[in-house]
């Protein structure tokens, strides 16, 4: 784990990619992210699996991109011009907003159901919330985001 300019924790690793097969979450404060980072590495996640996130910096570049690439990239950006929202990038716009407002946006790598059951369960202990898995096409809320605070 590094930090950014800003101090925010910052892990190497492409945000800007749609996540497949990854669950992502946002828990508010740092130490929550020093509690739960070793926890998943002792329930068997490997820290190369963990990618943490936080501040302008990356929220700028998720911004930037439509995390796809070729026609559905296109798609993606022709959608947003033309103001039509979908799942995907709304999706995006809360974790997006979450690093801008300080929090800490996890993207846990999840290839079978039972590892995303099980970061579910961690992430659950850490009271992480605006918990969702990415599959191939599709997203799944497992801890939906709260209607006050959209994150």
């Amino acid at each position: 784990m590094t930090h950014n300019e800003e101090g925010h924790v910052a892990e190497e690793g492409n945000l800007v990619n749609y996540p497949a097969n990854h669950v992502v979450a946002v828990v508010d404060t740092l130490s929550q992210v020093r509690a739960l980072v070793p926890d998943l590495t002792a329930n068997g996640f490997l820290e190369s699996e963990i990618h943490v996130h936080s501040g302008v910096a990356h929220a700028n570049e998720l911004d930037e991109s439509t995390g796809r690439g070729g026609l559905a990239g296109i798609a993606i950006r022709i959608a947003e011009a033309l103001g039509i929202e979908n799942v995907e990038m709304e999706v995006k716009s809360r974790y997006e907003q979450a690093m801008r407002d300080g929090h800490y946006v996890l993207v846990i790598a999840a290839p079978t159901e039972e590892r995303k059951e099980r970061v579910s369960e961690i992430l659950a202990q850490h009271e992480a919330h605006s918990v969702t898995f990415h599959g191939r096409f599709t997203i799944e809320d497992i801890v939906p985001p709260d209607d006050d605070t959209s994150v």
